[in-house]
């Protein structure tokens, strides 16, 4: 390969590269714009005033409590040791068996957007989650006895956490 054809392929792999640049960068600004406003919309939602007059969990939650999201998903629900401050998810797989994933541990704190509030965090930040998973932060109060609201945040950028849904969690 001549000099004149090592340049050619240089431009060539430099021009691609600056492609796929500008189209990461495009896609992760439709991905942040997305989640910002999909923030905006759940603090209108009536959910968010539910959640601001609930208040932390007393006793922890302990055991399994049935979840649910407004939508039909494999999800359960979540199981919850007080005690060891943790918990993990229930979901059934396509053969209806239940099948636990994606453990959390527990801790109290300021809401990340509701820093009035005390709220029950579930940290998905633990040793065994998939890398996108570390990135939940959910938030639970209790709205009623054995009935708690939840938010699931995301931090995926640093001091700018998102949140996408709120869940529901009740006692059996």
């Amino acid at each position: 390969m001549n000099t004149f054809e090592k340049i050619i392929y240089l431009i060539f792999f430099v021009v691609v590269a600056i492609v796929l640049l500008k189209f990461f960068l495009a896609l992760l600004l439709i991905t942040v714009l997305l989640l910002w406003f999909r923030t905006w919309h759940m603090k209108q939602e009536p959910n968010q005033q539910d959640f601001l007059k609930g208040r932390l969990p007393n006793p922890k939650p302990d055991g399994f409590y049935h979840g649910g999201a407004g939508f039909n998903s494999p999800w359960q629900g979540k199981k919850f040791d007080a005690q060891k401050s943790e918990g993990i998810n229930i979901f059934r797989d396509k053969k209806g068996n239940q099948v636990e994933k994606y453990p959390f541990k527990t801790y109290t704190g300021k809401g990340l957007f509701d820093e009035s509030m005390i709220v029950l965090k579930l940290d998905y930040n633990v040793k065994g989650n998939p890398f996108w998973m570390r990135w939940i932060l959910d938030e639970i109060v209790e709205i009623a006895p054995g009935h708690y609201l939840g938010k699931l945040n995301l931090r995926i950028i640093p001091g700018f956490p998102f949140s996408v849904l709120f869940f529901e969690l009740n006692q059996e």
